[in-house]
């Protein structure tokens, strides 16, 4: 009478020893298959694991290509998390170590300067528009735009990251999504289904302005978390869109996560910072591409 219930204990025991750990079947360049257990993979790329019991390594050039981009992803899915680990192609970084901007940024109508390893933001005195410093890549759906910031005085009131497809007519300056950060606040918009629609837009300064219908569509486009962003001390944004969906974190915490229509606008091509006004610093920019093969493609 006890027999079936030891066996279901022990099952029950087992399961609970194997829950968490990572198996997977291996192929070496021969052919040869085993099934291991997965425990870690160095910077130095060796794989180690257990088989039959017994604690093994391996080079990860010695497996199959199909293993090497799977453990790659694996690996980084386990230090980074998985969100991370999902923007795998690297499109463009700067950390502005080097004499002023290189030859992949454009700009309209900024007055910004690398200087002592920073970019320093700044919009002309007088000018209509704030100073917009990009970066204009072949387009993808997913991506994640990281960035260490500082506001240094007072008189920095904003900076925007924008997603934009310049290619794309039915929006203001092809504007898709923007994220917004103050000192108190972190704004998401769908620009592309809100307020930069082309219909939209050419309300913006007419006279008659939105319709009390209009305003309340407006508002579903839109959302804002208060924050508490201290002045004089770096801190490290990152904007992750996938899918109809954007997700910000603030210092590692997520900020919030907002989802909208717009957002799943295929073919992002252009990522800007926007310096409203002055005394805005940036340093450690990158631009990622999700969903891909792990492949690296970086520029500078």
């Amino acid at each position: 009478m006890m027999k079936p219930l030891l066996s279901i204990v022990f099952l029950g025991f087992f399961a609970s020893l194997v829950e968490g750990r990572e198996f997977r079947e291996l192929t070496n360049l021969e052919g040869r298959k085993i099934k291991a257990e997965l425990l870690d993979l160095t910077p130095e790329g060796v794989l180690k694991g257990v088989f039959n019991l017994k604690p093994f390594e391996i080079a990860l050039d010695q497996l199959s290509e199909e293993d090497r981009v799977w453990l790659k992803k694996w690996d980084a899915e386990k230090k980074l998390g998985k969100d991370a680990a999902y923007y795998d192609r690297l499109i463009f970084e700067d950390d502005f170590s080097g004499e002023g901007f290189g030859p992949k940024w454009g700009h309209y109508k900024s007055n910004s300067v690398v200087k002592d390893g920073v970019l320093v933001g700044i919009t002309g005195v007088g000018s209509d528009h704030a100073a917009v410093d990009n970066i204009k890549f072949e387009g993808e759906q997913d991506l994640e735009v990281s960035v260490k910031f500082k506001f240094v005085s007072a008189e920095a009131k904003r900076f925007d990251i924008w997603f934009d497809d310049k290619d794309f007519k039915g929006a203001h300056a092809g504007h898709v999504c923007q994220v917004s950060v103050s000192p108190t606040q972190v704004q998401v918009m769908d620009a592309k289904e809100g307020m930069f629609r082309n219909d939209l837009n050419a309300k913006r300064k007419a006279p008659e302005g939105f319709s009390a219908e209009e305003k309340k569509y407006l508002e579903t486009k839109v959302v804002r978390w208060p924050v508490k962003v201290t002045l004089n001390e770096w801190h490290t944004l990152v904007a992750r869109t996938k899918g109809d969906e954007v997700t910000v974190t603030l210092n590692g915490d997520e900020v919030g996560v907002f989802k909208s229509e717009g957002v799943a606008h295929e073919t992002k091509s252009l990522v800007s910072l926007t310096t409203n006004l002055v005394d805005v610093h940036y340093d450690d920019f990158s631009v990622k591409a999700g969903g891909g093969d792990g492949k690296v493609k970086s520029e500078k």
